[in-house]
């Protein structure tokens, strides 16, 4: 079985859907639910874990929605805005309706993203026992270990490999491995496409996926594609064979990141 723990889906705008951008970011082209369903048939990718796109804010009809058409093949993580006053009762919400965790974007406002850090809903997020996904850049670091220090028994997902500067391979190495003191902490290897400045499999990734594998163990990581990616040449086939080419990942390790540690953390899609 392979898990696919990272993916977008969303529909141009619409009045059925409408577009609520929270983080900046507004597509250019649709990522249909169809399209991510034909590419992980492709490569033999059983299920995936949809991420709520930031482009429809706090609204999740279209996610539930799309995972509600497809049971068997999505499983819905929510979003979330640690410093919106009404987040502890929308996690209550999401988790109701089957989202298997949320997703944190810190703001890349440094006095906004320290605001995210003082309210009630990190609290409630340990309660209710559901992982936190957070996006989280390496002015990020400081506030990411201090959510791993102040709520000791979250999963917390970094999203990315905490988004690491291909020129900047040490000082990321180096972050690695300070969170992976943490044992709640869990990396997700998703996105290289984004991240690299090569062309697949992204060779010039490989020191920091490797030390993370190193750091964390394989039990720790998980996979995710990122579709359908950042511009219209990605191609879901290389996130795959990205990790599969790296010759420090052993069939063993890949089937752990790939299918092991996502079924623990997220479960499984209803059958």
């Amino acid at each position: 079985m392979v898990v696919d723990s990272h993916a977008h889906v969303w529909d141009m705008h619409s009045d059925s859907y409408p577009w609520q951008p929270s983080f900046n970011y507004v597509p250019t082209f649709a990522a249909s639910p169809k399209d991510l369903l034909d590419a992980m048939d492709d490569v033999g990718v059983d299920y995936a874990i949809l991420v709520q796109p930031s482009i429809y804010g706090y609204d999740h009809r279209f996610l539930l929605d799309t995972v509600q058409t497809h049971r068997d093949r999505f499983l819905p993580l929510g979003l979330i805005d640690p410093a919106r006053p009404e987040a502890p009762t929308e996690l209550a919400g999401l988790v109701e309706q089957g989202c298997v965790g949320v997703r944190v974007n810190l703001s890349l406002d440094a006095d906004e993203a320290a605001s995210q850090m003082a309210r009630d809903a990190w609290a409630r997020l340990e309660t209710l026992g559901v992982p936190v996904c957070v996006r989280a850049t390496p002015a990020h670091h400081g506030l990411v270990t201090e959510i791993l220090t102040r709520f000791p028994r979250l999963d917390v997902v970094i999203d990315h490999l905490e988004l690491p500067d291909p020129g900047g391979i040490r000082e990321a190495i180096e972050r690695l491995a300070e969170l992976a003191g943490y044992e709640r902490c869990v990396i997700k290897v998703a996105g290289l496409a984004r991240l690299s400045r090569a062309s697949a499999p992204f060779p010039d990734l490989w020191p920091v996926v490797e030390a993370a594998f190193e750091l964390f163990g394989p039990s720790r990581l998980l996979w995710g594609s990122d579709f359908p990616g950042a511009d219209s040449g990605y191609a879901y086939v290389d996130e795959l064979e990205a990790i599969q080419a790296m010759p420090f990942v052993s069939a063993d390790n890949g089937r752990i990141v790939m299918s092991v540690t996502p079924r623990r953390l997220w479960g499984e899609p209803a059958r």
